[in-house]
């Protein structure tokens, strides 16, 4: 009786026959991505995503880690520091609004002070305007045809005016030739017509002078 050959079982593949199995079914089947995982982009190879894991075939086939997926990493450290700029961009925000705050109140201090110098000016030039108008009132008094007070004129000094001692007698000791110091001088005599007798002493009796003019 002739003997029957047992088959034999395939032989299993080895690990690294099926990275490459799955890669090449990847390139097959797989999408081509447009952007390439950080070893596809080193080697400058196409990178073909598998869609069941996530993995691009060049990394399949060598057992390397893909990037074509964001690692947790890198999601943990672009979410801190999306956090760090948000904190920072709030704090600014809130800076600027105090500044602004800031700004308003020291615009509503210029504009209260600002008032208050137009109303002293407006003061001041009102006080001025009433100065000028008392300055003229008195220049237009003492000028000449003003509305000053009437000028009196001083009258004639007694003798003058009654010259009824001009017909006393001059040898009549009992009159008093004794003249004011605002008799008038010889030319007002001599104005008038008149004769200028001078009393003089002479060894105690008084004796008439006649000056002609």
């Amino acid at each position: 009786m002739p003997k029957v050959q047992k088959q034999r079982a395939p032989r299993a593949q080895t690990s690294t026959e099926q990275k490459r199995a799955r890669a090449s079914r990847a390139e097959e089947e797989g999408v081509e991505m447009d952007f390439r995982c950080k070893r596809c982009e080193e080697k400058k190879i196409r990178c073909f995503v598998e869609t069941s894991s996530g993995r691009c075939a060049g990394c399949i086939s060598v057992g390397a880690e893909c990037s074509l997926f964001v690692s947790e990493k890198e999601w943990e450290e672009v979410q801190a520091e999306c956090e760090r700029i948000e904190l920072e961009l709030a704090q600014a925000e809130e800076r600027q609004a105090l500044a602004a705050a800031e700004s308003s109140r020291l615009r509503r201090e210029f504009l209260e002070v600002k008032n208050r110098k137009r109303a002293f000016a407006r003061r001041d030039l009102a006080i001025i305007a009433v100065q000028d108008r008392a300055k003229e009132q008195a220049e237009g008094s003492s000028a000449p045809g003003g509305t000053g007070p009437p000028v009196v004129e001083p009258p004639l000094s007694e003798p003058l005016a009654d010259s009824g001692w001009l017909q006393a007698d001059p040898l009549d000791s009992s009159f008093d030739y004794s003249f004011p110091l605002s008799l008038p001088v010889e030319s007002d005599y001599s104005a008038l017509g008149l004769t200028f007798v001078s009393p003089v002493v002479s060894g105690g009796n008084h004796v008439p002078v006649t000056c002609s003019p």
